[in-house]
This record gives structure tokens, sequence and C-alpha cells, in this order.
């Protein structure tokens, strides 16, 4: 699966990822920490987890914990929040809507 696909992924059917293409295009182009900033709190971190990036985790996580009136301890308390996985080799398609 893409990086671009697992980040803007909004569910799953079968093995299919069910992927917002509006945000896909419009914000692909932007890392993890720039996800953040931008508020996009679910993105950023599925770009983490994508990418196995601990450090870019736990900026998601205070930046998310500034404005929530929930304050998470690790960031992997975020795989909660957010429903987020790792990446899975049985997703074998996507779905753009």
């Amino acid at each position: 699966m893409k990086r671009d696909d697992f980040v803007f992924a909004i569910g799953f059917d079968g093995n299919k990822a069910i992927v917002d293409k509006r945000s896909r295009s419009r914000f692909a182009k932007l890392d993890t920490r720039s996800l953040a900033d931008e508020g996009l709190f679910r993105a950023a971190y599925r770009s983490a987890v994508y990418d196995s990036d601990r450090n870019a985790a736990e900026y998601v996580l205070e930046k998310f914990n500034a404005v929530s009136p929930v304050k998470y301890g690790k960031s992997t308390d975020l795989d909660k929040v957010f429903g987020v996985q790792p990446p899975s080799d049985d997703i074998t398609g996507i779905r753009a809507i």
C-alpha cells in the first residue's frame, strides 16, 4: 500500500482501503510534521506509523495534546484514539471516494 493511500485511508471494505481522495490530492505532499501543524492529526499519526518514525509520532502527540481536552501520555495511545494499525499486506486494493 502506498504511503498516501495509507495516510488518507478512512476505512476498509474487505481487502480494499477506502481513501479520501480529496484530502489525498490536497495534502499528500505534506510530511508528518506539516500534517500535524495543519491540524490533520489522524493523517499525521498514520504517516508516522507508516514511516515507523517514533519522533514524528511524539510530535503528533504533542500537537494533539495541545488542542485536546484529554491529554495522552504515550504516542501509542493514539493507535486507539484514531483506530490506526500498521500497514498490512492483506490490503490489495484501494477505492478512492
